[in-house]
């Protein structure tokens, strides 16, 4: 992407010194790639983008885990709260992976908490892993987790830019890949889409002003829900259809 490449960088250091957003307020967008061009020349003027040894844009890789009674799926389909996601978030081109814990608490934030994880075992929690699912549920007064076992797997391009004031971030995910675990059916969304989510501690970042002036509302598309719904089990709300033409 041309506009891309004309933003100032700023290294991974800077953009976690800015806002580590572990604690924050999503909202996501399908937008057309055809428009990010100028979404993202849009933002030029006061965001810069993340770029880590000459590269703007990473592929990533995740593998998510559930219950065999898929409880995280479950509760995200009832609008529980707190809920939570687990999964390793592996960096494939530098080789680097996390385990992450993301926890939905009642007051709709997001709650982020991450170790470092073998990159060469994505899809195995470690005792660490499982000991911060333990520990942060716990203080979330939720119930346990147990016999845990990855069911999904994602796949992604994704660019990031970071608001040079406050503490917003966007990211910009394209060629988005569901996979069942452990047999490997996969579904992938429309090429022609890209999944853009604006992160900010309050939820009024510049992105969401842009994207709502262009008459684009905000979708709840969450990569796990999507898939399990897609690949697993069908959930037949509303609000899933909606993103399922996403995906064909």
């Amino acid at each position: 992407m041309e506009a891309l490449g004309e933003l100032r960088p700023i290294t991974l250091e800077e953009l976690d010194e800015r806002a580590a957003l572990l604690k924050r307020v999503d909202a996501k967008y399908l937008v057309a790639r055809a428009d990010l061009e100028a979404l993202v020349r849009e933002l030029a003027s006061d965001h810069d983008v993340l770029e880590i040894a000459g590269r703007r844009s990473f592929a990533y890789r995740s593998v998510y885990f559930d219950t065999p009674g898929l409880r995280a799926f479950r509760d995200h389909v009832n609008g529980v709260r707190p809920r939570f996601k687990l999964r390793t978030r592996c960096y494939l081109d530098d080789g680097t992976c996390r385990f992450e814990i993301k926890l939905k608490t009642a007051g709709d934030e997001t709650d982020k908490r991450q170790v470092e994880h073998p990159e060469d075992e994505p899809e195995r929690l470690t005792g660490e892993a499982v000991a911060l699912v333990a520990e942060t549920l716990a203080e979330a007064g939720a119930e346990p987790a147990e016999d845990l076992r990855p069911v999904l797997s994602t796949e992604f391009d994704r660019f990031t830019l970071a608001a040079r004031e406050g503490a917003g971030r966007i990211t910009v995910d394209t060629s988005l890949r569901l996979r069942r675990l452990p047999d490997g059916e996969a579904r992938a969304m429309d090429r022609s889409l890209a999944l853009v989510e604006s992160k900010t501690p309050d939820g009024h970042g510049r992105a969401d002003v842009l994207l709502l002036g262009a008459g684009l509302a905000p979708v709840s598309l969450s990569k796990y829900r999507t898939g399990i719904d897609l690949l697993v089990e069908r959930d037949d709300s509303a609000e899933t259809a909606a993103v399922r033409r996403a995906f064909g």
